[in-house]
Parts: structure tokens; sequence; C-alpha cells
């Protein structure tokens, strides 16, 4: 009988906790996950529920990228420029503000990855990753001499390429892991040129593009003319190689580079390189025919600067019809990647 009796009591017990049972836990209690050691985790948390912690989280505050070092000319000094500041005032330098977007982006990436390139490979002799020129507008300039060379645009200006910049302002170029030689010129030949043309380097990224709608460019081909006395001044200050008796006689043969541009040409009776006759004679590019002409030496030029890299003209001609800044960094820097910093 008490045995019976006990049976009921407990039956009872048990009738009148059901309801509460769902609210215990099904697991154990266990630490926070803070204090789980991350090697004791045995799997990571599946996509919705990590999604859903993520969104109840406060945010990581960003880092600020790392500043750009400058040697400027005009100063004779090293300036550390923040890097919203350096994308603006390279792309305000390096084209015109009026040209697409994504002609400007391109530059901007182009720029900054050019900047670490030469920080990671020595830097400039003054100190910076680059020599720049800001009273020149060489390079880079700082938000004073924009004001001063807009004036009542600056605001506009400024405006609209610091919106780009903050597009662009993350990525760079690399090869192999690396920041990679982005190196720009306003406009080729109708073809870039190979880097190891032009500083000895054979990079497999700057080894030349098809570039025709340069050809397009209003002052693709410019003539200049030099009388003999400026022109055999300027290969002995340059070159020096002294020119004498008849000028008709000083030109010897050219030869050309794959990508049409002066490989060596003969001076005086001797072998010069391309480049070097660019400079002495401050040519606007390497792809040039001279002649002996109605007594004066008759320069003509296509293209303007080294060549090798971005052409900007084509950048600008690509956003035209419709690239992206992503195609245009791709098409002529082959082989290389876009990456966050």
């Amino acid at each position: 009988m008490k045995q019976t009796i006990l049976y009921a009591l407990v039956l009872a017990l048990l009738s009148a906790a059901l309801p509460f049972l769902c609210l215990l836990p099904l697991y154990p209690a266990s630490a926070p996950a803070r204090d789980i050691p991350a090697a004791a985790t045995a799997a990571p948390l599946p996509q919705s529920t990590a999604a859903g912690a993520a969104s109840s989280a406060t945010p990581a505050a960003t880092a600020e990228p790392d500043p750009i070092l400058l040697y400027d000319a005009a100063t004779e000094s090293v300036v550390t420029v923040p890097l919203q500041a350096y994308l603006v005032g390279a792309a305000a330098c390096e084209m015109p503000v009026d040209w697409p977007d994504d002609a400007l982006c391109a530059q901007m990436v182009a720029s900054h990855s050019y900047a670490l390139y030469q920080r990671d490979h020595g830097g400039s002799t003054g100190g910076g990753y680059c020599t720049v020129n800001s009273a020149l507008c060489s390079g880079w300039a700082s938000a004073e001499v924009l004001q001063s060379r807009w004036g009542d645009e600056y605001a506009a200006n400024n405006a609209r390429l610091q919106a780009l910049a903050d597009v662009v302002a993350t990525q760079i170029l690399r090869y192999g892991g690396q920041p990679a030689a982005a190196c720009y010129h306003a406009m080729s030949n109708g073809h870039t040129e190979a880097s190891q043309n032009v500083w000895l380097e054979a990079l497999p990224y700057l080894q030349g593009v098809d570039s025709a709608w340069d050809k397009y460019s209003e002052d693709y081909e410019v003539t200049i003319q030099y009388s003999s006395g400026q022109f055999s001044d300027a290969v002995a200050s340059g070159l020096g190689i002294t020119l004498t008796g008849d000028p008709g006689g000083w030109l010897g043969a050219s030869v050309w580079d794959a990508a049409g541009y002066i490989k060596t040409i003969e001076l005086g009776g001797q072998s010069v390189g391309g480049t070097q006759v660019r400079a002495a004679l401050s040519l606007r590019s390497a792809c040039f025919a001279i002649a002996w002409r109605g007594g004066q030496f008759v320069i003509t030029t296509r293209g303007y600067g080294h060549g090798v890299g971005l052409s900007q003209y084509g950048a600008r001609t690509m956003a035209e019809g419709g690239a992206g800044w992503q195609d245009i960094l791709a098409y002529y820097f082959p082989g290389t990647e876009l990456t966050p910093l």
C-alpha cells in the first residue's frame, strides 16, 4: 500500500514539472567563447551564424594607409604625404582633371603601385620613394599648388578627385606578390616599349602592347629643327661626341627595335643609344627620325615619353570607349593583378 502511494506521488510530481522541462539547456553550460583558445574550436561557425555575429559586433577601426614619402625638388626636402593627398596630387599633375573617371582611377593606381615599387627598390636619391617637383606640378602637387592652379574650380576639381581616390585607395598592382613598377607616359608611338630598352631590366609585364589609338592624338607627331651649331653643341654636351666637318656626314645608320623606337643611331661615326640621343636633344620620344635638309637638322618624333607601361592617352581613349580602370590596367600591365594593400 505504501509503495502504491509512493508511485502515485512520483507520477504527480513528474506531471507537474513536465511543462518546465523544455526550458532546461540541452547541453551542459560552457565558458564564453572569448575564453576558448582558438586551437580548441573544432570547426568554424556556419556562415549564417558567423554573419549574425559580425552584424551585432562593433566594427573594427580601419587602419590608416601608410603615407607616401616624396623627395620634393622644389623644396629639396622629403615630404610625408597622406595616401589620399598623394593620389589626388599625382592624378592632377599627370592627367587633365576633365578626363574620364576610369582613366584617372587607372592613373592613381599606377602612381601608387609605382611609388611602392620604388620604395622597395631603394627609392630616389633624395630619400623619398620618388622625386617630384611640386612647384612645377611634376609627379605630384600639394593642395596649395592646386588651389593656385585651379582657382575658383579648386573645390569642384578636388572633390571629384577625392571621390575617385576613395574608390582605388586600397588597390595596387602586384606581380609575384610584390608591388609592380606600373610606370606611365603621355602617349606611345602606337606600341608601348619594353622596359629593358629604356632601363635595362626586363620586367615580364612591361614588354609592350599595341596602343594604336595613340596615333590619333593631335600632337602625336611633332617636327622640330636644329641648326648645325645647336645640334653639335647638344651632342657634345649630352653625349660627349665632337662633330666636325660637313653636317651632312654626321648622321649614320639607325637601328629600330621591335616596337618602332630607335635602338641605336650613328652620330659622328659612333653608335649611340636612342634613349641617350633623346635625352641629349630633348626630344619628346625615342621614336624619331633625323635628316639634314635645307641647311638644318629636321627631327620628327612620334609619341611623347619613354613609352613604357601605361599610355595616358591610351587610357583616356579606352575609358571613353567604355573600359573600366581595372581593364585599362590589365591591358597595359599584362600578368599583374589588382590586390588590396
